[in-house]
């Protein structure tokens, strides 16, 4: 039986190498810039399974490209313009718009253009949306993040060195850290009315900063304690001599690098506490997630303090107070005794 003759594309001039090389380069749809560049390929010599492995196309449809243009010339491989809306996007096309969602994560608007250029096919924002959830993608902030300037092998091991002390028989975990909450306020999410704008009303005003210096238990309860104005490592050492009345066990304290928990101050007040059963562990540089508290800031700003808390300082402090008293005990500091009475 005989064998079937090998079929290649024969291109016929000059002109049309010209055209087919115009619509390789040029073509608004990715599949008939495959097809020119396909047949350029056949006529220099490719057969069709080379084609095949180049383009990801299965040997029917390659062999059909070189029919098509044998038998019609260039006008053959571009498609007639087809009534109604735009096709839904086949598996490949699908391939690139998860392709370009993965680029510019950030400008849909360019991801619509950009998959317009490459397939011919356009798609509103809705449709890029269910494409993107369809690829496990979903629309949210990116994290402003120091990992990359951490020692990782520092973070590592203060990993398993924690995991140890949570383990410890007898021994109490506690996380420390402060944090600030002003009038500018923090602008947070939630579910509001299509078409309306709901502000935040604050007022900006200065000096209008509580800082809140807490301890976090592993159960989560709390001991915090609020102060208004700077924060230096005085205002530490006394928030520490008082939680350190309050132990009744060993306690660990862990804590970040700021400059307030290792000065030579804050340090030679750190043998007086060993003394009385309180330890001090220094989370390295840049390593935010070994601290638990962290999140409980960043809850309370975001989910638990309400919109209307940044409108006045009182407001804010009262508010302030009245979620963590949900949490535990709260002390005002000396720089707050006048808002206490």
């Amino acid at each position: 039986m005989a064998r079937p003759a090998i079929l290649f594309a024969e291109i016929k001039s000059e002109q049309q190498r010209d055209r087919l090389v115009e619509l390789w380069k040029q073509h608004s749809n990715h599949y008939t810039r495959m097809r020119g560049h396909a047949i350029i390929l056949s006529d220099a010599g490719y057969k069709v399974s080379q084609l095949v492995d180049i383009f990801g196309v299965d040997r029917d449809t390659a062999a059909s490209w070189i029919s098509r243009f044998n038998e019609g010339g260039v006008d053959a491989l571009v498609d007639d313009d087809r009534p109604g809306g735009p096709r839904k996007l086949v598996e490949q096309e699908q391939r690139i718009l998860e392709d370009l969602l993965r680029e510019y994560p950030s400008h849909p608007a360019k991801v619509i253009a950009q998959l317009k250029e490459k397939t011919g096919k356009s798609i509103s924002r809705k449709s890029l949306s269910r494409y993107a959830k369809r690829f496990n993608l979903s629309w949210k902030r990116f994290r402003r993040s120091l990992r990359q300037k951490r020692d990782e092998r520092a973070f590592r091991l203060a990993q398993a060195e924690l995991a140890e002390l949570l383990e410890e028989p007898g021994l109490n975990v506690v996380y420390f850290d402060e944090a600030g909450f002003s009038l500018k306020g923090v602008v947070p999410y939630g579910w509001l009315p299509v078409g309306e704008r709901t502000d935040v009303p604050v007022t900006g005003a200065h000096g209008s900063t509580v800082q809140t210096l807490g301890f976090e238990h592993q159960d989560g309860t709390t001991q915090t304690y609020l102060h208004k104005g700077y924060v230096n490592t005085q205002t530490v050492i006394d928030v520490f001599n008082d939680f350190c009345e309050t132990i009744d066990q060993t306690t660990v304290v862990i804590l970040d690098n700021a400059s307030c928990h290792t000065s030579r101050t804050f340090r030679a007040s750190v043998e007086r506490w060993a003394e009385r059963g309180l330890l001090v562990y220094n989370i390295p540089p840049y390593s935010p997630e070994l601290n638990a508290i962290e999140r409980l800031w960043k809850k309370l700003k975001y989910q638990l303090m309400p919109a209307n808390a940044w409108e006045r300082f009182k407001t804010m402090l009262d508010t302030l107070t009245s979620k963590l008293a949900e949490l535990g005990e709260v002390t005002y500091m000396p720089s707050l005794h006048h808002y206490a009475e």
